[in-house]
């Protein structure tokens, strides 16, 4: 082979070499430019977006947008943007458990803040859990505060001072808020409220009772006695020494007599027939003599 086809065959695998250097590198490159945009999507200034779409649409995805102010004028029949008569319908079942959540957690605040501020309104929006997620629910400020002020009313008031009468003032007041919610939002309350809310807390007094009670067991197990034979936290009355022997006495001479009157039967029935023909008269007929 001549030199001429040895320099062809070397720049052709030179330029063949540069060739798939260069394809490469811009390979590379346009990886590069495609991969670039991701930081922007999921890096820091991504994290922001995520941040702000998260804000704009809730958890619960079956409300479509629908959360706050915004979903309570929806269920109050009022036409919102998007959001057709139809779908409403259709989502006000679910909206059910939203509203007994808010309800029941408004209450909740005003048993934890016994003693707390009687004049204050709970806030109108509260983060509620569903199945789904979770949701921003708004109800008015006024029917809140009224349910706030019952609960803070009967876990201080009421505990402390248990009257039937300001019990029932008290569920009738929170049932008759929360119908007046289910009304505007037209949703049929099926469980009265002061059915489940009033039952399981326990009162301020309970635990004082409790000690009462065993510091009454204590005592009565321990009683000292007191002037006049009386016991301690009691009415009844200690006999004396004496009284006790008196009365021993007469149980033991009661005792005797029944002994001794079982001995004299005992001897009547044993006694023989001849010795009592002994001491009967000469004229006696022997047949009339009857054994004891």
């Amino acid at each position: 082979m001549s030199n001429f086809m040895m320099n062809m065959i070397s720049w052709i695998l030179l330029l063949l070499v540069i060739l798939t250097l260069y394809l490469i590198d811009k390979v590379n490159h346009l990886a590069k430019m495609y991969e670039a945009p991701k930081p922007d999507s999921h890096g820091t200034p991504g994290m922001l977006g995520m941040s702000e779409f998260e804000t704009e649409i809730p958890g619960d995805l079956l409300f479509s947008g629908l959360e706050g102010k915004k979903l309570w004028d929806a269920m109050n029949g009022k036409q919102i943007e998007g959001f057709d008569e139809s779908m409403i319908e259709a989502l006000r079942p679910h909206y059910e458990p939203i509203l007994r959540e808010h309800i029941t957690a408004t209450f909740k605040d005003g048993l934890e803040e016994v003693g707390g501020d009687e004049s204050k309104v709970p806030s109108s929006m509260r983060k509620i859990s569903t199945v789904r997620g979770f949701i921003q629910s708004w109800l008015p400020p006024q029917h809140l505060g009224s349910i706030y002020r019952s609960a803070l009313e009967f876990a201080s008031t009421y505990a402390n001072d248990p009257n039937p009468e300001v019990l029932v003032r008290l569920q009738q007041t929170v049932d008759s808020v929360a119908d007046m919610l289910y009304q505007r939002v037209g949703i049929t309350n099926e469980v009265p409220f002061s059915e489940f809310l009033f039952d399981n807390v326990p009162l301020a007094d309970e635990p004082d009772n409790k000690d009462t009670l065993l510091a009454l067991t204590d005592e009565s197990a321990k009683a000292e006695v007191l002037g006049d034979g009386l016991l301690e936290d009691s009415v009844e009355r200690q006999l004396s020494p004496e009284e006790l022997a008196q009365g021993r006495e007469q149980v033991q001479a009661y005792e005797d007599a029944q002994r001794q009157e079982v001995a004299a039967e005992t001897v009547e029935m044993v006694m023989p027939t001849e010795s009592m023909a002994e001491v009967l008269p000469p004229e006696t007929n022997a047949a009339e003599v009857k054994p004891v």
